[in-house]
């Protein structure tokens, strides 16, 4: 990105709100971001990102008035920031790839380990990550009798919890098995890792509970396929 549309984009995301954030600095920063802006009136910008994400925002009006008001700081940035666009992802995430075309990732959470299935078309490709941390130990953050020394509940091991969204971050679409319940299901606590870390991959995730302990990984795989749909709608990919 050039430095000064990385320093606009750095300007919308500042605290506190910028007080002189020019409009056409903005209308610069989002038509490199690929984004079509229309002016409908004097002080109404219709912009939309080539995924189709769309919002209305109050501008300024007239010569007389050349800066964005903070109402429509925040606006944008809350918008972009659902986009996937912040100072330090500054690329516009590319329109995800359906049916057999999307890199498809089939995730089996629990404690001790996560097992992660690639699909791509009829390729399959295994990995596998384990704790490190505590829960690499053998403790279960699920049960109330597992403390630490101070009393307290064993913390979150987030760097599993991070190696894991990294992974979702590489797919386009992204199936969560296992069960449970609430703090007993990882799914859970990965969700909330992922709300804090990186919002904009949320949108990845599906969710299917079953008894996945009694699955054998043929069963584990017919199951995500089924749910993924295997009928897939193609669409010509975008370079």
């Amino acid at each position: 990105m050039k430095e000064q549309h990385q320093r606009t984009l750095q300007a919308l995301f500042a605290h506190p709100i910028a007080q002189n954030l020019r409009v056409a600095a903005v209308e610069a920063l989002l038509a490199h971001l690929g984004a079509s802006v229309e002016r409908i009136s004097d002080h109404r910008l219709r912009i939309q990102l080539a995924d189709g994400d769309l919002l209305m925002l109050q501008g300024p009006s007239g010569l007389a008035h050349p800066h964005l008001d903070p109402d429509a700081i925040l606006r944008l940035r809350r918008w972009l920031q659902n986009a996937g666009i912040t100072p330090d992802h500054p690329t516009p995430p590319r329109p995800a790839p359906r049916g057999e075309q999307a890199r498809r990732l089939v995730v089996q959470l629990n404690h001790t380990a996560a097992h992660l299935w690639w699909l791509e078309g009829e390729a399959v490709e295994r990995s596998e990550l384990k704790p490190h941390g505590l829960w690499g130990a053998g403790q279960r953050l699920s049960h109330r009798h597992d403390r630490d020394i101070a009393g307290q509940r064993v913390p979150l091991d987030h760097a599993f919890l991070e190696a894991i969204s990294e992974a979702v971050g590489q797919a386009d679409r992204v199936l969560l098995i296992g069960h449970g319940h609430g703090q007993s299901d990882l799914r859970h606590q990965l969700q909330e890792h992922l709300q804090r870390h990186h919002p904009s991959w949320l949108a990845r995730l599906e969710s299917l509970a079953i008894d996945d302990r009694a699955c054998s990984e043929g069963e584990l795989l017919a199951e995500a396929r089924a749910h993924f749909g295997n009928a897939p709608h193609r669409h010509q990919l975008h370079p």
